[in-house]
């Protein structure tokens, strides 16, 4: 702390306030000095499973008074982390443990929880099969210190080494600084069916969602893909300029996705309907509308949106009509429902977790989404969509989208709960399906039952 420093707070914060300044400066120097130590110089090598998970606690913590004493400090402690294991330790152990030769094996690598939605089906087919030794791994991304998530990621470079193909299903830097063996596939499922608002380096300086393009290049989220499977080539320009991928190269390929073979089931939602009508007894009889929306914010304080009248939609629904809601699973914490209309009219399936989205949208008579790529699953369905978009000009402001959304959207756009309210009283005249069918054509044709069989094949391709 410099002399002027020291006179301006001494002015502000006056003696003791300086003293504590000082005081908790001077540990937060020690704890980034001390952190910085141990990823650099790894001494929890060795130690047995209770010894490691005691050590990365203790990191843990250090983490979080690192952070709490010093947020600019503990950021720079998270970038240095970063780069040491991602751009000096990861290629120096994938070329070592890469001179093996590949076997019939194929690994599925997540950021948070190993068994997601987009890898579920698939690798259940997989294993069915019992050609390939099938992995699954979560990196857990969230959980813990930064220094054992990257020891997690050097157990997932192993388990890569000798795979025939990795499976990822979002834009990750798991594999961003170094080049793959020619033998290994690495396949984008991805975890949308379809895409509305800007991702990867299509929101390049936005505000709240993009970063620069040094920072995009200096660990490509999008690097060493074999192939990205889409739902139809009319999406590729989108996937083109998200992750700079020349349409022309052969790796974006409309191929389907592979886990909405299950909607061309029949019995793919009747599990979920039954735990539904077993916990909630009082549904059964009813139709259901299904809120699905996305976020709202940036990925870190993601927040559920809580603008729709759900006494207004209970009023005059409720006769004929449940509401089932359930929030991006992002979303940090969850509008109350109001306590009149829980498990009465409206279904909080944040608070009573029940089956996957995909599932959900399988008992939907009507879907309510808004910017969601839900839209595109649900629309394989034929069924009605309605899309409240009540602050369209704000988030087009902020994140911006690749089609003109009112232009695109196979359902009417409503910006209050009555405008959605009267649609849906409409459809006791009867719903014509043509304009969902023509969308499901041109944005998601290639989905058609038989997507997982195209997606295994090209892991020998």
């Amino acid at each position: 702390m410099g002399i002027k420093g020291v006179l301006n707070n001494l002015k502000t914060l006056g003696v003791s306030g300086t003293y504590e300044k000082y005081k908790t400066g001077a540990e937060a120097k020690e704890l980034y000095q001390k952190l910085t130590d141990l990823y650099m110089k790894r001494p929890f090598e060795g130690l047995s499973e209770e010894e490691f998970r005691s050590c990365m606690d203790e990191i843990y913590a250090q983490e979080m008074r690192l952070k709490e004493l010093r947020p600019s400090l503990f950021s720079e402690y998270k970038k240095k982390c970063k780069a040491h294991y991602l751009k000096e330790l990861a290629p120096a152990l994938y070329a070592e443990v890469s001179k093996v030769p590949v076997r019939d094996k194929v690994v599925f690598v997540e950021k948070d929880i190993v068994i997601t939605a987009p890898n579920a089906y698939i690798s259940k087919v997989l294993e069915e099969q019992g050609k390939y030794e099938v992995v699954m791994m979560a990196l857990s991304m969230r959980t813990g210190s930064r220094i054992e998530y990257f020891e997690r990621h050097r157990n997932f470079i192993r388990e890569i080494a000798d795979a025939k193909a990795v499976f990822i299903t979002s834009a990750n830097e798991f594999m961003s600084t170094f080049d793959l063996r020619p033998e290994t596939k690495l396949i984008q499922l991805w975890h949308g069916l379809g895409i509305f608002k800007k991702i990867g380096y299509s929101t390049l300086d936005s505000k709240e969602f993009g970063r620069t393009l040094e920072q995009m290049k200096e660990y490509d989220n999008y690097r060493n893909y074999s192939y990205v499977t889409i739902p139809s080539m009319e999406q590729a320009w989108i996937f083109e300029e998200a992750m700079h991928i020349p349409v022309d190269s052969g790796i974006l390929v409309p191929v389907g996705v592979s886990r909405t073979d299950q909607f061309y089931d029949p019995e793919f939602s009747r599990e979920v309907y039954d735990e539904l009508i077993r916990m909630f007894p009082q549904i059964k009889g009813k139709k259901i509308i299904l809120y699905a929306p996305t976020y709202r914010g940036r990925i870190s304080e993601a927040y559920a949106p809580n603008e729709m009248d759900l006494h207004m939609m209970a009023e005059a629904l409720s006769d004929e009509y449940v509401l089932l809601i359930k929030h991006h699973g992002l979303c940090k914490s969850f509008p109350e429902v109001p306590a009149d209309l829980e498990n009465k009219f409206v279904f909080d399936l944040n608070r009573n977790p029940i089956g996957v989205i995909e599932r959900l949208l399988g008992i939907a008579d009507i879907c309510i989404t808004d910017y969601s790529s839900i839209a595109f699953e649900y629309a394989l369905l034929e069924r009605p969509l309605i899309f409240y978009a009540y602050d369209l000009e704000e988030y087009m402001d902020k994140r911006g989208m690749y089609y003109d959304y009112e232009d695109i959207t196979p359902g009417p756009v409503c910006k209050t709960t009555k405008e959605m309210v009267d649609y849906i009283l409409s459809l006791a005249d009867g719903f014509d399906k043509s304009e969902v069918a023509a969308f499901k054509e041109k944005y998601v044709g290639a989905c058609d039952g038989h997507s997982t069989e195209r997606t295994i094949a090209l892991i020998e391709s």
